[in-house]
């Protein structure tokens, strides 16, 4: 009972005093793209100001993108003379009705004088260069718009151009950070969100399906691997807030109808002030508590690039290293999907559970023999090599010997199930990490309504992830070295561990050469005699691969099959309240 009175005492004490802090009640941001993908972009904010001397917006991890011609104006009429040195430390009056830029590490910030306190609304205006990125396969927009350090009553985003956006025939779009909604709305993209936490952020992701702009802005990465990149960070657990909010939400309709009828004789019989405490029990309740999903990496994910470790890290867990090469970017995205399959099979090849041998029979020809797999029994190991054996059986038909052909054709028809498999890996490692510790669940404080205190969890990789992600990439270093005087004395059947662990990384072909230079007989020596079945299971993968992307390709063209609410369709809905960390943009801002 004692702290429902502190609860009422507090509520009131909100309506009969006045509140001091700064707050931002909304802001409003549209986005013009031009022809060449640049972008010309206006945000107003409304606020309360209290305190402080500037406002500011953070930007990092820019890339090829830039900002030029910062202006701001406000609600008074003033237009604010831009300088070209900022003092964050300078007084209130030395900034009024100035603006500039901050520059710092990785980053700047846009700053502008508060002016004037009271309740203000300020517009910023900016052209930002390379809004758009043509990548190896789509034209697309990856980029954080908003990510405050204080909570915002309402954000609304505006994205256009000369040239209608539509989901059925020219844009697909996913939203991150945040709960509200991202639709294509008469030709725009609209993105909308209330009640902002200093934790939440508004991060836009875009594929245009041709294209639409003349952007000179290009990319070496493909349009998939941003999306892995974007979703990578969307944990599965996520899914499980339903359940919670669910029964929570069967207890708020239930205290709601004890409200409504408790609130009404009150509010006739004595006094209506009661009514609006209710009411605001109510909120808050559906305010505390969830899950905030997204895996947090603490020491960031930049490696010690030119260190060189010798021995094979993770335990020779393959697929840790490859849970560690697609989070920490040891390699593409697109170069370790091919890798993960070609060390597996090299595995196989090594204990003795595939044969790869020359058949009479076979729709290509290497150094004039065919090849195909033949398939010995697999047995008591993981699940997820498991799931890949059988899914190559499956594609290799009535006699069971699987040519490069057929899995290509395999993959085309089932890339769900190899793109299911894919995200597997990182999900069941996941698990396997939490389980041993490093992989940590913790519980952190977020302030909701009126400062109200919530509680949420977040899950965040150890210090020990991060060093076996160095000695992973010390790993490929060493295998990289041309320099063979520490290499003499390798026996042959870590040679063979090391070609495994080369093939994840997509550098076997350069290892295999370095061995046979050293050891002459290392392709006598050893069942994986890399001049042949090296050849052909690098031509499997990259054909298994091709056919996963005109897969992708094929179900993308079918824009009649994507969903309106779905988000892995790019359609447009309910946004993901984590995923999309990786990409630049906004990092911070408010006043101060």
């Amino acid at each position: 009972m004692k702290k429902y009175i502190i609860l009422f005492i507090c509520l009131f004490s909100f309506f009969t005093c006045n509140v001091k802090a700064n707050s931002i009640k909304s802001i409003d941001m549209d986005v013009y793209i031009n022809n060449n993908g640049n972008a010309h972009i206006k945000e107003v904010w409304q606020a309360n100001l209290t305190s402080g001397t500037e406002g500011y917006k953070t930007f990092s991890s820019m890339g090829n993108r830039s900002i030029r011609n910062f202006k701001v104006s406000d609600d008074l009429g003033n237009t604010y003379t831009s300088i070209d040195i900022w003092k964050t430390n300078a007084s209130f009056n030395d900034k009024a009705y100035k603006n500039g830029i901050n520059y710092i590490n990785n980053g700047f910030e846009l700053c502008f004088g508060i002016s004037k306190y009271g309740n203000r609304t300020y517009t910023l205006e900016y052209d930002m260069s390379n809004f758009v990125t043509k990548y190896t396969d789509n034209q697309g927009i990856y980029i954080n718009l908003i990510n405050m350090e204080q909570i915002i009553g309402k954000a609304n985003i505006k994205i256009h151009s000369d040239i209608p956006f539509s989901i059925e025939e020219n844009v697909k779009i996913w939203g991150f950070g945040y709960v509200g909604t991202d639709i294509v709305e008469d030709g725009s993209i609209i993105m909308n969100a209330e009640n902002l936490s200093s934790t939440d952020y508004m991060t836009l992701l875009v594929r245009f399906e041709s294209d639409l702009f003349e952007t000179t802005n290009e990319s070496n990465r493909s349009f998939d691997d941003i999306y892995n990149d974007a979703f990578s960070a969307v944990d599965p657990s996520e899914m499980d807030i339903t359940e919670e909010k669910h029964e929570g939400s069967i207890n708020s309709i239930i205290l709601f109808i004890f409200m409504i009828i408790f609130g009404f004789v009150y509010m006739v019989l004595f006094n209506p002030f009661i009514w609006v405490v209710l009411f605001l029990i109510f909120v808050m309740r559906n305010k505390a508590g969830g899950y905030y999903g997204g895996l947090k990496f603490p020491d960031g994910k930049n490696l010690e690039n030119h260190n060189t470790f010798r021995e094979i890290p993770c335990n020779k867990d393959i697929f840790y290293a490859y849970f560690l090469c697609y989070n920490y970017n040891i390699g593409s995205k697109e170069l370790l999907k091919k890798g993960i399959i070609g060390a597996l099979l090299l595995k196989w090849v090594k204990e003795h559970r595939i044969e790869i041998t020359e058949t009479k029979k076979g729709l290509f020809s290497f150094k004039d023999n065919n090849y195909a797999i033949h398939f010995l029994g697999i047995s008591n190991v993981d699940e997820r090599e498991n799931k890949l054996y059988s899914m190559l059986k499956d594609a290799s038909g009535a006699n069971g010997i699987l040519e490069a052909k057929e899995f290509e054709k395999w993959c085309r028809r089932h890339y769900n199930k190899m793109d299911m498999w894919f995200n597997s890996i990182l999900g069941e490692t996941t698990k396997i990490l939490v389980s041993k510790g490093l992989i940590v669940e913790e519980e952190v404080e977020r302030k909701g309504l009126f400062n109200s205190i919530s509680y949420i969890k977040i899950k965040k990789v150890t210090s020990k992830v991060k060093e076996e992600a160095n000695k992973l990439n010390g790993l490929k270093n060493f295998l990289l070295d041309s320099s063979m005087e520490e290499k003499k004395f390798i026996e042959v059947h870590l040679w063979e561990e090391y070609l495994i662990f080369a093939e994840l990384f997509g550098i076997s072909r350069k290892v295999q050469e370095q061995f046979s230079k050293l050891y002459p007989d290392f392709k006598s020596d050893t069942i994986m005699n890399y001049d042949s079945k090296g050849i052909y299971i690098n031509n499997l993968v990259n054909m298994a691969y091709r056919g996963y992307n005109s897969g992708i390709a094929a179900a993308r063209a079918a824009s009649s099959s994507y969903s309106g609410s779905s988000h892995y369709s790019g359609g447009g809905g309910s946004s993901f309240s984590s995923g999309g960390h990786s990409s630049g943009g906004s990092s911070g801002g408010g006043f101060r």
